[in-house]
């Protein structure tokens, strides 16, 4: 999910395309109850909920491994870990170049309207590019703060209700990932379907621009994963659903 955000566009869905059916062993059985995903469905689901999903606070944790079952004991999450943001200092910083910016854009195209050109058009051309750079500069700025205010909401409201979240046991039956120019995942959403037929869709982002997963640490349809989620709570409300790094031995 930039500072403010980035754009899902899904890069491939191997995990959606129809299996051979698998050995009847308890270990990789699905469970009938949970059924296999209609790929058409779940492609249009997953693209029109993300930005939800960024609204809503339904994260992805990743762990060395999953036990069966969560032990009565074991506490919830205690954040729901987004992303790291420009903090006041690097806003303020930010905030200081989009001015030195705004000011160099003005009086340029001052000087385009009053100096000899090959013709208005030229101004024209030239005005709306400086001003649509100033003002992607400053929309870059106010997404960055808002997505931070929202993400402060939603932690807030995490460390108030998380501590009564009760764990149930999923199975995910839907992924979809970006990849990087290296080819590594920068992010990824996972359709996670719980016992008693509810899909709940959560996606995972880095802590910082520098960190990705190898494609090999994305769980793959079946995985199973652990949701942490508030009884009776509003749909909107976050939710932590941890699943395990296929990548881990051990």
């Amino acid at each position: 999910m930039g500072p403010a955000g980035r754009a899902l566009r899904p890069a491939r869905y191997p995990d959606l395309q129809q299996r051979p059916a698998a050995p009847a062993d308890a270990s990789s059985a699905v469970p009938e109850a949970l059924g296999r995903p209609n790929p058409a469905r779940y492609h249009a689901r997953m693209s029109t909920h993300r930005t939800q999903d960024d609204q809503d606070g339904h994260v992805v944790h990743l762990v060395p491994r999953l036990d069966a079952a969560a032990p009565p004991s074991a506490p919830p999450p205690e954040s729901l870990r987004f992303p790291r943001r420009m903090g006041t200092a690097g806003r303020t910083g930010f905030a200081f170049l989009n001015l030195v910016a705004s000011a160099g854009a003005a009086w340029a195209i001052v000087q385009l309207w009053t100096d000899e050109t090959p013709g208005w058009w030229f101004n024209l051309i030239f005005t709306v590019l400086l001003a649509c750079l100033v003002l992607a500069l400053w929309a870059i700025l106010a997404g960055s703060i808002r997505q931070a205010t929202l993400e402060r909401r939603l932690e807030a409201l995490w460390r108030e209700i998380g501590p009564t979240a009760v764990a149930t046991a999923g199975q995910v039956t839907g992924r979809c990932w970006v990849l990087a120019e290296d080819g590594s995942v920068s992010s990824f959403v996972l359709l996670v379907r719980l016992a008693d037929g509810l899909a709940l869709q959560a996606h995972w982002n880095p802590d910082n621009s520098r960190e990705c997963l190898l494609q090999t640490q994305v769980p793959g349809v079946g995985a199973q994963a652990r949701v942490w989620r508030v009884p009776d709570a509003a749909a909107d409300a976050p939710l932590v659903i941890e699943t395990a790094d296929p990548s881990v031995v051990g």
